[in-house]
């Protein structure tokens, strides 16, 4: 009761204390010494500073800063300075901590590069060095016992406090939101208005921005396009598994989901799709960057939930190759995806729930398509596989664009494989600039009158004989030191021998 109490009062000082800089400044006011210095001594007091009073005392700050700095510094001068303000303020905090108070480090970068050319390098050497940051606190988080508190609902109040520049007193909270994570899709950002936002996930988001901010500097005249390919991947792939964040690798893999990476301030659409292409080879071929020594730290819950979005994101990568009609990187995808331990992960996880007869027939799946539909038919029978109703509806939709089949090309020959789609429900699903929508009233199909007890129940398989090559693992991406057992290749899905289980 004392903590709500503690809470409401915090959010109301903060709400407060945010009106009443607004309305001054857009009064002209340029000194607000009298909350420094409020806001100051709530840093040197608290241990683990909120989120909300570390952003509140900088970007006081570094608005104060700007007026009596005029100019005597450069913006990349003044960038550099608000990083290590925020580096100096959130010293006593967790990792994941952090990593979030950074954001508005990266949106006054991208602002700068968005102008040209000017302060290109001196961003890209800044960009390095936030970089090693990141990479020493993510190091440090397997450390520290894991903290997920959510933001309060000050944290959208505070994005205003920074953009006050840039915005006016009509600019709504989207407009703010995209503005101050230009690398966000816009799911992500209608989520962060409609659910709220964590800090671990603020901190998921930080890593992606800067991630991206630093993959689109690299382009530039006169490096061929095989250069670039190659410097794209390797620093990608060394970056990532620096990181080895789940929230990081949770943001960039709902990233690959949408119909375009959130680029386009800084990249043309030619090079927002080669960009594409590499972070899907990145996220599906070279997946094992994923699976360092100490492996991932995941919340409870999270690792089926991240399997998933993996597997959507494979199956993306998949129709995204063959749009572009290179028939060779198909056969790439679909060979990464059948030796991943995805397939046998997923499985053991559907034998291993109550209810479920290790005797039931092995799936014969060698594509993230097959896998969806017998994932979506598990599911009809009884299981919950997918963690809440859009995921299922998103993999639906999948299926439904897929009634036709696709065409997969193995080997020297061309396989079609046509989908079995008895499971799709009748209404329509479409997938519209990453947000599903459905023309029923009712999104949820009523399960078959007469389904057996689910202690008793069998699960129908579909079969895709695309390979017929045994399906092995060899290390699975997301490994966690509880839920997952790394090592040499195991038994293919014909054997239940050593069936781990996967948290739910």
């Amino acid at each position: 009761m004392n903590h709500n109490a503690n809470s409401h009062a915090f959010q109301s000082m903060i709400k407060e204390s945010v009106d009443r800089f607004l309305n001054e400044y857009r009064k002209g006011r340029t000194d607000f010494s009298n909350f420094t210095c409020i806001f100051s001594r709530f840093l040197q007091k608290l241990p683990d500073p909120p989120l909300e009073i570390v952003w509140f005392y900088s970007a006081l700050t570094f608005h104060s800063t700007k007026f009596t700095a005029q100019n005597s510094s450069t913006p990349v001068l003044m960038a550099k300075n608000l990083f290590q303000l925020l580096v100096s303020c959130s010293s006593s905090c967790n990792a994941l901590k952090k990593i979030a108070v950074l954001a508005p480090v990266i949106y006054e970068l991208n602002s700068l590069v968005s102008e040209g050319e000017k302060w290109r390098k001196e961003t890209e050497s800044l960009l390095e060095v936030i970089v090693s940051y990141l990479s020493i606190c993510c190091g440090t988080y397997f450390e520290q016992e894991a903290e997920f508190g959510d933001l309060s609902c000050c944290f959208k109040d505070l994005v205003g406090v920074w953009m006050v520049e840039r915005t006016g007193e009509s600019c709504n909270l989207g407009e703010e939101l995209s503005m101050f994570f230009p690398f966000v899709s816009d799911g992500i950002r209608k989520a962060m208005i409609s659910e709220g936002c964590e800090v671990g996930h603020l901190a998921g988001i930080v890593m992606t921005e800067v991630f991206l901010l630093r993959l689109c500097l690299k382009f530039g005249p006169g490096v061929s396009r095989m250069e670039l390919e190659k410097e794209l991947r390797g620093w990608a792939i060394q970056t990532m598994t620096s990181f080895r964040n789940f929230h990081f690798i949770d943001v960039f893999l709902r990233m690959l989901l949408e119909p375009f990476l959130s680029v386009t301030t800084l990249l043309n659409s030619k090079d927002e799709v080669f960009l594409r292409e590499v972070l899907y080879d990145v996220a599906i071929v070279e997946y094992s960057f994923l699976g360092s020594r100490k492996g991932i730290h995941l919340p409870e819950g999270s690792l089926k939930n991240l399997a998933i979005t993996w597997l959507f994101v494979a199956h993306n990568g998949v129709q995204f190759l063959m749009e572009c009609g290179k028939k060779t990187e198909v056969v790439s995808y679909v060979q990464a995806f059948s030796e991943s331990s995805l397939l046998s992960r997923l499985f053991k996880w559907v034998m291993n729930q109550p209810g479920m007869q290790s005797e039931t027939s092995k799936p014969e799946v060698s594509s993230p398509l097959s896998l969806i539909e017998w994932l979506l038919m598990i599911e009809d029978e009884g299981l919950r596989v997918f963690d809440n109703d859009i995921s299922k509806m998103y993999a639906k939709a999948i299926i439904s664009k897929s009634r036709k089949g696709y065409q997969l090309f193995v080997g020297k020959g061309e396989e079609k494989v046509d989908s079995d789609l008895a499971m799709v429900d009748s209404e329509e699903i479409i997938l519209f600039g990453g947000i599903l929508k459905t023309s029923a009233t009712n999104g949820m199909k009523k399960r078959k009158e007469g389904m057996k007890d689910e202690r008793n129940r069998q699960v129908k398989v579909v079969k895709c004989n695309i390979d017929e090559n045994s399906v092995t693992e060899k290390g699975f991406p997301l490994d966690d030191e509880e839920a997952l057992s790394s090592g040499s290749e195991v038994d293919n899905l014909s054997s239940d021998e050593n069936i781990e289980p996967m948290e739910q």
